[in-house]
């Protein structure tokens, strides 16, 4: 069982890598990764959650590809952008950015839902399908930083949904929640400053 102190470590370093070396994750190592995704916290002990996991180089290739159109999309359609900066983030993802020797991505079964499999910002339900998965992600994060191995949570791909469906070949009943990138990092990653925790909290 890992120490207090292995444990702190690991969340206290971890920070995300956007750029990584293209050695391939061994299959026992992935094997760990997806193994600590399914023992995390599951709305109902339902195990709402799928998982696609991309190896091949050509497959990897056409998702790199999509996470760029998505990530344009969001700098251009959400996050406003000036042309400039979204073309300088273009070329940066051209040249390598996300291209990762490992993609999982993360899915949950709408149809299993027993309030009309409507994914709704009101439904109850949905929202706790999307923690689940949440919890699920964040669990292969840190595993995977624990074992060597960085990591990068792309919410992006969301703004193309059905271009990665199609991609991956799954059922329409199948709503995406995220996409990890995994792989050893070119260079170690500073974790980013938090907001101290007196802003963040209050005991009643």
């Amino acid at each position: 069982m890992a120490s207090e102190r292995e444990l702190m470590r690991v969340v206290e370093t971890r920070a995300s890598v956007r750029r990584f070396r293209q050695d391939p994750i061994p299959d026992e190592v992935l094997k760990k990764i997806l193994w600590s995704a399914v023992r995390a916290p599951t709305a109902g002990g339902r195990e709402n959650w799928f998982f696609v996991v991309v190896k091949s180089s050509e497959m990897r290739a056409k998702i790199h590809r999509l996470i760029i159109d998505s990530h344009i999309r969001y700098a251009r359609d959400i996050a406003k952008m000036p042309s400039e900066r979204i073309e300088k983030w273009r070329k940066l993802m051209e040249e390598g950015m996300y291209l990762a020797p490992l993609y999982i991505a993360v899915y949950i079964d709408m149809s299993r839902l027993t309030s009309a499999g409507e994914a709704d910002v009101f439904n109850s339900e949905f929202i706790m399908e999307v923690q689940s998965a949440a919890a699920a992600m964040e669990n292969a994060i840190l595993t995977s930083w624990s074992l060597g191995i960085g990591s990068v949570w792309l919410g992006a791909p969301l703004l193309l949904e059905e271009e990665f469906r199609m991609l991956l070949d799954m059922p329409r009943e199948y709503k995406l929640m995220g996409i990890l990138a995994l792989g050893y990092p070119l260079e170690t990653p500073s974790p980013r400053r938090r907001k101290p925790l007196e802003e963040v909290f209050k005991v009643l």
